[in-house]
């Protein structure tokens, strides 16, 4: 017998909306039922490039959420307007896939998590890069015990000159921070999901201004507003966890390093390992030996290798656990320690001091 095609919505068509289309195009178990965008000249045009009908295009999400038939949303909006439309959804009954980061702030994150409690549906945070398959080998080494107690690992999401040129992306009242809050917030949740998800208790940090709100400046993406950009260029922390191991990050819009960089690496009693690229260092005989795993694969919701993006990866599994009743992989309840993280590096740099998890 065939399952039921979900019927789904997305809330903001901008760019990150494309993602969420093809993952809902190529899942057999979902169709795109709906869509909503504030930008009328938008909606129309995502509107016909996702075969969408006009009748189901809304320029109001609480519009869109009355659609009865319709079971779930992926929230694609800007970092500030996620919180509303979340907690919209949930009340409404549907289940939700919200883009990361999950909020502003941990108490708009707790809100959510807390409605998503009480609604009983799926409430799965788009950090996608959990389905990556070098990611997962590693996670999987950690949870084995081939690598030991893990005691350090380090995270780098670094953009040399990577300041999106287009949508809010360096305006600090809509999005909560810059390349921290927003590539950052990838390496970060990768980083402490390999590790084995210990408890953050303390973060120290500091953000830095440089470059970013003076003129005259190009990157990958072309020339940014440098009168609107409000966010911090580059930001580092240390954070500390109740098992005595630490964290060290790095991240950046804009920063004068070398290279891009987009990295992590565990350190562990008996090996360690990293992503970007992959890597593992195991002794034997006395010696430290630098391993390259072969044929690393990413798998599919049947455990099946497959070609999926990891961005199809976690549409693929939003859906199946509305479907089946599985816990999602990336729950809001979990994901909110990350966004705490990212809240004490900023609460670090404003007051010059080591800040509390809680």
């Amino acid at each position: 017998m065939a399952r039921k095609k979900l019927k789904v919505g997305i809330i903001g068509v901008g760019g990150i909306s494309g993602v969420h289309h093809s993952g809902y195009s190529k899942c057999e178990d979902s169709e795109l039922w709906a869509i909503c965008d504030i930008k009328p000249d938008v909606l129309k045009a995502k509107s016909e490039k996702y075969d969408v009908p006009s009748e189901r295009c809304f320029l109001d999400h609480r519009d869109l959420l009355k659609l009865d038939e319709l079971d779930a949303v992926s929230v694609c909006t800007p970092n500030k307007a996620h919180c509303e439309i979340t907690l919209n959804a949930l009340k409404a009954g549907k289940h939700v896939l919200c883009e990361k980061p999950m909020a502003m702030n941990p108490r708009e994150a707790q809100r959510m998590v807390t409605a998503a409690a009480k609604a009983g549906t799926v409430f799965q945070i788009g950090l996608m890069q959990r389905f990556r398959a070098d990611a997962n080998y590693v996670k999987g080494l950690v949870d084995e015990g081939v690598l030991g107690d893990i005691y350090y690992a380090r995270c780098h999401a670094i953009r040399r000159r990577g300041v999106p040129s287009w949508g809010v992306f360096g305006v600090l009242e809509e999005q909560g921070g810059g390349g921290l809050i927003d590539i950052g917030v990838h390496q970060i949740d990768l980083t402490w999901y390999m590790m084995g998800k210990p408890k953050p208790v303390a973060v120290s940090g500091q953000i830095y201004h440089t470059i970013g709100n003076t003129p005259g400046h190009w990157g990958m993406f072309g020339q940014w507003d440098h009168k609107t950009y409000t966010v911090e260029d580059f930001a580092c922390g240390l954070v500390r966890f109740e098992n005595g191991a630490t964290m060290s990050i790095e991240c950046s819009f804009i920063a004068n390093f070398d290279k891009d960089c987009h990295a992590s690496h565990l350190l562990g009693t008996k090996g360690g390992a990293g992503i970007g690229p992959l890597s593992v260092q195991l002794e034997a005989n006395g010696h430290l030996m630098d391993c390259t795993p072969k044929d690393v694969m990413a798998v599919d919701k049947n455990d099946k290798p497959t070609r999926l993006t990891n961005h199809e990866l976690e549409v693929e599994h939003f859906c199946d656990c509305i479907l089946t009743g599985k816990p999602t992989r990336v729950p809001g309840h979990e994901t909110i320690w990350t966004q705490k993280i990212i809240d004490g590096i900023f609460r670090s740099a404003k007051t010059n001091k080591e800040v509390k998890i809680k």
